[in-house]
């Protein structure tokens, strides 16, 4: 079995992808720029790895600017009128992202 598919070395992919989210969410305000490298090296763990990230890790970065999309600082939602998914906009690239729900 190759070493990126033990089941050991992505448990430990998947604990560090999760550290460096809250990380990322927890300097974001103090320094944004560190914050988005965090989403960067987070980003090419899971790439090396062959790890999926979880869904609140996924829809919570932007894909264009690594910035964590934090409610009311760096991130607008609103609920699409048909009522089939919410548009989450970056303030700080202005990628639109939609969320069904």
């Amino acid at each position: 079995m190759p070493v990126k598919k033990s089941k050991l070395v992505q448990e430990i992919a998947k604990e560090r992808i999760n550290l460096l989210f809250n990380l990322a969410k927890e300097e974001y305000a103090a320094d944004p720029v560190l914050s988005r490298r965090y989403i960067r090296i987070m980003r090419e763990i899971s790439r090396h790895y062959l790890v999926k990230l979880p869904r609140e890790v996924r829809n919570g970065f932007c894909k264009k600017c690594n910035s964590v999309l934090l409610q009311g600082i760096s991130a607008s939602t609103r609920l699409v009128s048909s009522g089939k998914y919410a548009a989450t906009r970056c303030l700080v690239c202005g990628l639109q992202k939609h969320v069904h729900y």
